[in-house]
């Protein structure tokens, strides 16, 4: 398998995350680094490409209140709030 046709299907996990609802949010490290979540039953979802920089997603956490979940752009330095009508 090719590295780039795993981009997206969970292979390239770096860290990850539990949500407050059950599914697994996960930084893939790869030529085109994004965040994916998936849910108890299996079927991938994406939730963002970092497309500004050349550099990994890290450290995906979400807040107390589950209500915003914070990524961080490894070589940048820079942390991403993202808020958005989450399961909960």
């Amino acid at each position: 398998m090719q590295a780039h046709s795993r981009v997206g299907k969970g292979e390239s996990c770096d860290n990850l995350t539990v949500a407050r609802w059950g599914d697994l949010v996960l930084c893939e490290d790869n030529t085109r680094p994004r965040l994916v979540g998936i849910p108890p039953k299996g079927e991938i979802y994406h939730l963002g490409l970092n497309v500004g920089y050349k550099s990994e997603l890290t450290g995906a956490c979400f807040s107390p209140s589950g209500k915003t979940l914070f990524v961080n752009i490894q070589h940048k330095g820079l942390t991403l709030a993202i808020t958005r009508p989450w399961k909960t």
